[in-house]
C-alpha cells in the first residue's frame, strides 16, 4: 500500500483517531520516508482492543510478550503492545511513531526485515541535519539547469529571449508561487513539506531588496527540496516536480 492506498483503508475501518497510534512501516510511509507497506501495524488500549474484536471479524495471529496480536482481512494488525510507549506525531489526523521512535523499536526487535526500514529512516535523520541553505544551493543549481533544458526543447536557440523567459521560471517570486500551488494542490509528501519548513525558517541574514522575506524564503524552500532529492538521488520526483511547474 502506498501512503493514498493506506489512508483509505483506515478510513474504511473507520477508527477512532484518539485511541490508537499507528507504528512500524505505515508510521514510515504516513511520513513520506518509505513508499510502500504490506500492513498496517497499530497499538492500541485495551478497552480500544476489546472493542474491535466485537465489532470486526478478527483472527487470532500470535502473542508477544503476553500481549495478543490480532488482524483484519490479514492487513490491519492490532494489540495493546506498546500503546502508551511513544509520544507520536500527527500526520494526516493520525497519531504515528515518530522517525526516531520507528528506528529505535526496529533496532530493539533486530530483524532481518527491518533492516532496509533502518536504513531509510537513517538516511532520513542524517538529511534533516544538513543545512538547509546548502540543500538549496544545490537545488537552485539543478532547478535552473532544468528550466534551461525544457526552454530550449520549445525551439527559441536566442540567448537574450531564453534569459527573458527564464526569469519566468526562476525568480524568487515564481518560485514561491510555485510551492503555494504545490501546498494548496497537496502537491508534496509530509516528509518533503518538512524539508521545505526548515529551509523557510532557517534564518536569513540578508536577501534581495526587490524580493519581500516572505518570498525569499518560500524560493529558498523549493530550492532546497529539490537540493535533497538530488542529494538523495531521487530524480524521478525531481522530474514530477519540475513537470509540474512547468505545466507538462
Amino acid at each position: 500500500m502506498n501512503k493514498q492506498e493506506l489512508l483509505n483503508k483506515l478510513q474504511e475501518y473507520n477508527l477512532d483517531n484518539d485511541k490508537f497510534i499507528i507504528i512500524g512501516s505505515a508510521a514510515l510511509v504516513l511520513k513520506g520516508i518509505k513508499e510502500k507497506c504490506h500492513d498496517i501495524d497499530i497499538a492500541l488500549n485495551k478497552d480500544y482492543n476489546n472493542y474491535l474484536l466485537k465489532q470486526y471479524h478478527c483472527k487470532y495471529e500470535k502473542e508477544i510478550d503476553g500481549h495478543k496480536i490480532y488482524l483484519i482481512d490479514d492487513i490491519l494488525n492490532f494489540s495493546t503492545h506498546y500503546y502508551g510507549c511513544f509520544k507520536g506525531e500527527k500526520i494526516e489526523n493520525y497519531l504515528i511513531q515518530t522517525p526516531n521512535e520507528v528506528l529505535k523499536l526496529k533496532q530493539t526487535l533486530n530483524r532481518k526485515k527491518d533492516e532496509e526500514d533502518i536504513k531509510l529512516i537513517l538516511n532520513y535523520l542524517e538529511n534533516l541535519n544538513i543545512n538547509s541553505l546548502v540543500l538549496a544551493y544545490i537545488g537552485d543549481a539543478v532547478y535552473e539547469l532544468y528550466i534551461r533544458k525544457y526552454l530550449i526543447t520549445k525551439g527559441n536557440y536566442k540567448v537574450k529571449d531564453l534569459q527573458k523567459q527564464a526569469i519566468n521560471y526562476v525568480s524568487a517570486k515564481a518560485q514561491s508561487n510555485f510551492l503555494d500551488k504545490m501546498l494548496e494542490d497537496n502537491f508534496l509528501n509530509n516528509y518533503e513539506l518538512e524539508i521545505v519548513k526548515r529551509a523557510r525558517n532557517h534564518k536569513v541574514l540578508s536577501h534581495p531588496k526587490n524580493t519581500s522575506i516572505i518570498t525569499y524564503k518560500k524560493a529558498t524552500g523549493l530550492e532546497a527540496l529539490i537540493g535533497y532529492l538530488e542529494k538523495t538521488n531521487k530524480n524521478q520526483r525531481i522530474e514530477e516536480i519540475m513537470k509540474y511547474i512547468v505545466g507538462d
